[in-house]
């Protein structure tokens, strides 16, 4: 009799742990809660004269601060306040900043020409590069690839004091990008092309990749709209 007890509290406890079990493998194993800003990974752009890292930030208003996605592979699902959300919002900002200097020749023990007043690297030569920047934007999911529609993009220069010799120049872009109707399963990939067509780099925007560890700061651009 007692024997019989003995076992049916193992069955019984067995039984229990393997419930247990079940529900956590049916539970995401991870788990991100997003901020005001999502963090965009830098990039290192370097086009001839002119080198730099460029890193920014996905917002928009208060729609990723505290969004979660739970899950990973095909299995993620993403929640805020207790309710699933399946779409980003109607539009997202998606800003770019950083410092560009002029590259450091190759040859052997040759320094760096910096800003200063009638070499290569003064105020209208930085201008003419800017400008001469393009960019493409498109969403990119496990189908393929298709173009944004009518993004456009804001490009900024700090022209608030006169630069100096060994200065880093300040470059801004800020994108605006329609997204109503997108799965949050996509992802905004920005690239940065050179005036001759070559790519500088292509910096990923979404709720799907690994977030940073180092948080880049977002600096919004206030200066002349371009689209391209």
């Amino acid at each position: 009799m007692k024997t019989r007890r003995v076992l049916k509290s193992a069955l019984l406890s067995a039984t229990a742990i393997l419930l247990v079990a079940a529900c956590a493998n049916a539970a995401p194993k991870n788990k991100q809660r997003f901020e005001l800003f999502v963090p965009v990974a830098t990039q290192v752009i370097k086009s001839g004269q002119y080198c730099g890292r460029l890193s920014g930030a996905l917002s928009s208003g208060e729609f990723f601060d505290g969004l979660q996605r739970l899950g990973n592979g095909r299995h993620i699902q993403f929640r805020k306040d207790a309710q699933p959300v399946k779409e980003f919002p109607p539009n997202i900002s998606v800003a770019l900043a950083g410092k560009i200097t002029p590259c450091p020749s190759d040859a052997p023990g040759s320094g760096i020409n910096f800003v200063q007043p009638g070499n290569g690297s003064s105020q209208q030569a930085v201008n003419e590069f800017m400008n001469g920047l393009k960019f493409t934007a498109e969403w990119k999911n496990p189908g393929g690839v298709q173009p944004a529609a009518n993004w456009s993009v804001t490009k900024s220069l700090s022209n608030d004091r006169a630069w100096h010799v060994n200065d880093q120049i300040p470059m801004r872009f800020a994108f605006q990008v329609p997204s109503q109707g997108v799965p949050l399963t996509n992802q905004l990939m920005i690239s940065v092309y050179a005036p001759s067509g070559a790519k500088l780099a292509t910096f990923t925007a979404g709720v799907l990749s690994r977030l940073p560890k180092r948080h880049p700061k977002t600096i919004r651009g206030e200066q002349s709209d371009s689209r391209y």
